[in-house]
């Protein structure tokens, strides 16, 4: 199913605003718990690497 998504791989467009996200998400509840802050910032350059532009921040 589409609903007319504009796709640029791995990228997937987000409504009609032209802004484009990786298609995973990467999610940082993790991180300062179980995962201290030098492996979280080798995670973040890795994700980067490979294109990831959508994480997820927000405080619970």
């Amino acid at each position: 199913m589409s609903f007319g998504a504009t796709t640029t791989e791995p990228y997937v467009q987000i409504g009609r605003s032209g802004l484009f996200v990786y298609r995973v998400g990467l999610g940082t509840m993790q991180f300062g718990w179980s995962v201290d802050e030098e492996r979280s910032f080798e995670v973040l350059d890795a994700y980067r690497d490979l294109g990831g532009n959508f994480i997820d921040t927000a405080d619970c």
